[in-house]
């Protein structure tokens, strides 16, 4: 009997291909991995990183986070660095198909990573409510969030008017925040969106050092709503369990 080569070729090839499977699948992972690999070089504990976190594991997307503070590095490491981000800030986000800066424009990049995800609305609407509490809480809560925090844990002097001015501009953004929660489990739509992931990231601080049982009284709605959102699985692996303050951290320098 004679048997055509190319037909012992081809069963050949097709064994070999069946008896391999581990070996493609494993380069097919590798492939993935690289075309998926996102870097975050920013500050573990800053706000700003740890929405990025928190709405990566909503969506499945694995991101790094190297610990990198611009001030700390030396003038060759800063210039290497601002081939990435010509302004020298963090976050940036390092990305096979290059680097992003400004912390919204990441955390969007990211979700829409996942395209079946709904954590930017589920339709135009949504998602254009969703970009307005994103560009709100840069204009409100994020303005405060900085000057606050350095004197609540001692790192600047207490000013008693400038700090005041800053708790009168965060009440004021409570308040709009209480109101709308009268009505909305979450700001957006029915479930968690990144509008809940950058908001609570930043009232996560407030709440654990500031925002005591007198503070909290006049925004019930928020402080339900906090509580709702923060005990969200993927909130605590970053944050850990939600801490709410009995009692304001004292403010060294302030008289009471």
């Amino acid at each position: 009997m004679v048997v055509s080569y190319s037909k012992v070729n081809s069963k050949i090839y097709s064994e070999n291909q069946y008896n391999q499977p581990n070996i493609f699948l494993l380069i097919f992972k590798i492939i993935i991995i690289k075309t998926n690999f996102m870097k975050v070089y920013s500050l573990s504990h800053s706000a700003r990183t740890q929405k990025l976190q928190i709405a990566a594991l909503y969506v499945g997307v694995d991101i790094s986070v190297e610990e990198f503070h611009p001030r700390q590095q030396t003038e060759a490491s800063l210039a290497e660095f601002k081939k990435k981000n010509p302004n020298g800030l963090i976050p940036t986000l390092e990305t096979p198909e290059g680097c992003l800066y400004e912390s919204n424009a990441i955390l969007r990049h990211i979700v829409r990573s996942n395209d079946k995800a709904e954590i930017y609305g589920k339709n135009d609407f949504e998602k254009a409510l969703i970009d307005q509490y994103l560009d709100w809480n840069n204009l409100t809560l994020e303005s405060v969030y900085v000057p606050v925090l350095l004197v609540v844990l001692g790192y600047a002097p207490y000013e008693k008017e400038s700090f005041e001015n800053a708790l009168e501009t965060l009440k004021k953004a409570l308040r709009i925040l209480d109101d709308r929660l009268k009505q909305n489990k979450y700001l957006v739509g029915d479930t968690v969106s990144i509008a809940d992931i950058a908001i609570v990231s930043y009232l996560a601080f407030f709440f654990r050092y500031l925002f005591d049982e007198k503070f909290r009284k006049p925004v019930p709605n928020l402080t339900k709503y906090y509580e709702t959102v923060a005990n969200e699985e993927n909130f605590k692996k970053v944050f850990g369990r939600p801490v709410i303050a009995k009692v304001a951290l004292p403010l060294a320098g302030a008289k009471n």
